[in-house]
């Protein structure tokens, strides 16, 4: 699977300290295993960022706390399932809250200080005490709950929670915290969740970790009761309305209580509609969803899915200040349609399609093909093909698969706006974006039809070569190698015969060498599948020849080819250098691009640290596919998870880091993950595939 390009980057927050040498580390390693050390915390004086980034600091620790020596999900969930306050302690937390009320003023001010060091531990019963009889008493309690000055961590936490909580009380916008604990790999954020879900004062914040918590999966090997029972037991005794939300998710009757969670919908919704900060658009929407997700699969719950998902349509005209989960901005939109058809809910889409503003459909053909896909989840065939062809032509369509026209109300007495006059995107850069969307959601046919139609006779132009390359990328990915060399063919032909051909591409962009790399990579996959090395052998060494001057545009799959290639004796050395000089040079890309971030700018972050993540990925790919330490791989990968959590093929590479070393569990943990973001990648889907029959095999059965 080709893993140089990153097409998903996500706001990237920075990390405050890098470890830029693996040898350094492996020192650390044995050093630690000498001195009967399993963990050490990462020193936070090597490599600091400035001082100066305002921004929200993201995954911190990318060091020694992304080796794979860590907290084991079970471990981490045995500090959640803990009792938090025991007697004693609620005993020491009561005396103290009287003192709040003592007339001497030193004592007041002690036993403040005491229950603000004990922490979110004091939470509940300084909820009660808000209520106190005693003035002052009750007035202090709710200071100090109002304050949130306390210490969210536990000694216990794993070291990428601590440092993640460190940060949590100091930031107004503390769901980017929350979020970052639900991304953690092996599931070390669970207690700090549950943590957050109980304890946290601001119910918005509580119940966003609540949602994460229900919505999130048991880990590999472990099952589902046994991860509610977590929940459960460290949520019993909480008050807030998110530790309800957990309790009663979590009992142990196995049927889900569908009059008890609409009676909750309602009174959240009401709460939205008072204009109360204890709730947003944003909880109410996303638990409307996770009621339908749980019941979607049921028998006879179709039309009360229906009836929800309605709701969070109708949810401008509740609350007319925000907006509509139908979307005046599209993405929002997008992302309500794709959820519906995710979750079997096509009349949804059509809803929804019907009440979209006329200059949102005919201004993104997207909002069609999902049209389109609606039709065919009601097999309805022809009328799918039908939109579908109106999107192709850029004809915005109505719900019924009609031409759509603008509402009069929307230009009363005025001629419709032709919005494909004023489309900020050429032709072309419109076909390759809506063709990269349709392969993500395995619309194969439709994709290869708009890339199609965005490649120019006049190949020169930038925009054509590249989508040529995504065209034959997709192929790729289907085993369809032949195809996809032929795809390339004809720019391959005029750029090794036309010597103006080739400086005019030349002189818009760095394109060529690697198109024609990608097409020998092409033609030596398909012979060595068909067992001829030495045209496989031939192929691979020209498509590396033409790129291996440039570690940034080097085709590494071409050095994998060779390792899946039995090669003479000499070609095995000439591919023993190779690797080590493609190794070498991306270590010393790597080392000087860390040097460079850490006197970046911040408006320069977010492409830098992309571009350092897809450096970390690729170079674990290269060595987990050939030659070199696989816990070097897990490092590297791990470094471009960390930087880039919500990249698939980044985390395709940590599984395939992780299967390397028989570590199944975690590589089927990872590529589920993967698969979870793009669904529909035949690479991806195939590998986890492979990663589950080997744990299977293994006697390890996967959690469902």
């Amino acid at each position: 699977m080709e893993h140089r390009n990153s097409d998903r980057i996500e706001s990237i927050q920075a990390p405050q300290f890098l470890w830029t040498d693996w040898t350094a580390v492996q020192n650390t390693m044995k050093q630690n295993q000498l001195n009967g050390v399993t963990q050490q915390k990462p020193s936070k004086t090597r490599l600091l960022l400035p001082r100066y980034f305002s921004i929200p600091l993201g995954f911190v620790a990318i060091g020694l706390s992304t080796i794979p020596v860590l907290v084991s999900s079970a471990q981490a969930q045995s500090v959640a399932v803990s009792k938090p306050a025991p007697n004693e302690l609620r005993e020491h937390i009561a005396q103290q809250i009287e003192k709040l009320g003592d007339t001497n003023y030193s004592s007041r001010i002690r036993a403040q200080g005491e229950l603000q060091r004990i922490g979110v531990l004091a939470l509940d019963q300084l909820h009660t005490a808000s209520f106190h009889p005693d003035p002052q008493i009750a007035s202090t309690a709710r200071f100090i709950v109002q304050s949130q000055q306390f210490t969210w961590s536990w000694e216990t936490d794993p070291v990428r929670v601590r440092e993640i909580l460190a940060n949590y009380s100091a930031e107004s916008d503390k769901s980017i915290y929350i979020d970052q604990l639900n991304r953690l790999e092996h599931d070390e954020g669970f207690g700090a969740l549950c943590r957050l879900a109980r304890y946290e004062t601001r119910n918005g914040l509580a119940k966003r970790a609540a949602l994460l918590l229900m919505r999130s999966k048991p880990t590999v090997g472990q099952s589902l009761a046994i991860r509610k029972e977590s929940m459960r037991n460290y949520v019993d005794g909480g008050q807030s309305t998110a530790s309800l939300w957990i309790a009663q998710y979590s009992k142990a009757e196995s049927d889900f209580d569908l009059r008890w969670w609409e009676k909750t919908l309602g009174e959240e919704l009401e709460t939205l509609k008072s204009g109360s900060l204890e709730t947003n658009l944003d909880i109410v929407a996303d638990l409307h969803r996770w009621v339908v997700e749980q019941i979607f699969d049921q028998p006879d719950t179709h039309d009360k899915a229906l009836e929800l998902g309605r709701t969070i349509l109708g949810l401008a005209k509740t609350v007319p200040t925000l907006e509509s989960m139908a979307g005046n901005r599209s993405t929002r939109a997008n992302e309500f349609a794709q959820w519906a058809l995710k979750y079997k809910l096509p009349e949804l889409v059509q809803e929804q399609h019907a009440k979209l503003p006329y200059n949102i459909v005919a201004n993104e053909m997207m909002f069609g093909y999902l049209l389109a896909e609606s039709f065919l989840m009601q097999d309805n065939g022809e009328l799918a093909s039908k939109v579908a062809e109106q999107s192709l032509n850029l004809q915005a369509c109505s719900e019924l698969g009609e031409v759509k026209k603008p509402l009069e109300e929307e230009r009363p007495g005025k001629p419709p706006i032709d919005f494909s006059a004023r489309r900020s995107f050429s032709d072309q850069e419109r076909r390759s974006n809506i063709g990269r969307k349709l392969q993500e959601r395995g619309r194969f046919e439709w994709a290869e039809a708009e890339f199609r139609l965005g490649i120019n006779d006049d190949l020169t132009e930038r925009a054509s070569p590249i989508i040529m390359l995504q065209l034959a990328e997709m192929l790729q990915s289907q085993s369809k190698h032949r195809e996809a060399a032929k795809v390339l063919q004809p720019f391959v032909e005029r750029y090794t015969s036309e010597p103006m051909f080739r400086r005019q591409v030349f002189e818009n962009s760095s394109i060529g060498p690697q198109l024609v790399s990608y097409y020998h990579l092409y033609i030596a996959d398909e012979a060595r599948i068909e067992g001829d090395f030495d045209k496989a052998a031939k192929n691979y060494w020209k498509s590396l020849d033409l790129t291996s001057d440039d570690v940034g545009s080097i085709n590494v799959d071409a050095i994998i080819g060779l390792y899946k290639t039995t090669l003479s004796t000499r070609d095995e050395e000439k591919r023993r250098l190779t690797l080590n000089k493609i190794v070498q040079d991306f270590r010393n890309k790597i080392r000087g691009f860390e040097d460079e971030l850490k006197l970046s700018k911040p408006s320069d972050l977010a492409s830098r640290v992309a571009f350092l993540s897809d450096k970390y990925n690729t170079l674990a790919w290269v060595i987990v596919n050939t030659e070199g330490s696989k816990e070097e791989a897990i490092f590297l990968s791990r470094k471009a998870c960390d930087l880039s959590p919500e990249h698939a093929e980044y985390l395709d590479t940590l599984a395939y880091c992780y299967a390397a070393m028989d570590r199944f569990q975690d590589a089927v943990q990872q590529q589920r993950k993967a698969v979870e973001l793009k669904p529909h990648h035949p690479d991806l889907v195939k590998a986890l595939q492979r990663f589950e029959a080997k744990l299977r095999s293994t006697s390890q059965t996967p959690g469902k």
